[in-house]
């Protein structure tokens, strides 16, 4: 993450705090969200009464639900059942961030990464990769956890374009979406079902109303 002594740091999911104690070290401030209270708990006894107290915010609840706050990195553990919510999440914050060094689920990281033509490309591969820069840095055992989870691991940096490409993300992603429903179908049989017609015809209304 190559961070700095006047960074703002975002971790997702501290647990303990492991990782938490060794970034308190290094920058300005960690603000650490996490759901469980029992967790924050033990957060917040681990550096009662020494100097990293002050530079440690403890935000309770669930990341997806909240604003985010201004960081200027992201690093964490992620809780893998959020990888993708949090990621979009991510991408669409305002004011841009500067990078994210997040592990992920193996599988999910490859997507992330995966190229046109590559059985994982997906509708998550395009819209990460059209709002960022994405690289896979490095591949984490199993053997690394204590008890062992069944899932490989895999960690990935993100660092968002500025500017952004000049689209708007929700219509993108709705064609994304039509496109990607099912592997197997060709674009117009995707494109001709009955909902996605009344769709079209629905937002092509719209539009013609908007624009006299």
């Amino acid at each position: 993450a190559a961070l700095r002594r006047t960074d703002v740091v975002l971790e997702v999911g501290p647990g303990t705090g492991n990782l938490t104690v060794k970034m308190l070290e290094k920058v300005k401030k960690v603000i650490a969200c996490e759901i469980d209270p029992r967790l924050v708990g033990e957060l917040q006894k681990r550096v009662q009464g020494t100097c990293l107290a002050n530079k440690l915010e403890i935000r309770v609840g669930d990341v997806l639900k909240t604003d985010l706050p201004f960081f200027d990195a992201c690093v964490a553990n992620l809780p893998y059942q959020i990888s993708s919510p949090f990621v979009f999440k991510l991408l669409l914050h305002r004011p841009f961030f500067r990078c994210a060094i997040l592990m992920f689920q193996r599988e999910f990281a490859l997507r992330l990464v995966a190229k046109p033509g590559s059985k994982l490309y997906c509708r998550l591969s395009i819209n990460t990769q059209l709002l960022a820069r994405v690289d896979h840095l490095m591949k984490v055992g199993k053997n690394n956890f204590r008890p062992p989870p069944k899932v490989e691991s895999s960690v990935v940096r993100i660092e968002p374009k500025n500017p952004p490409p000049p689209i708007n993300f929700q219509e993108w992603d709705g064609l994304v979406r039509i496109a990607f429903v099912r592997k197997n179908k060709t674009l117009s049989a995707a494109f001709k079902s009955n909902a996605v017609e009344q769709l079209l015809d629905h937002n092509y209304r719209i539009h013609c109303s908007l624009h006299n």
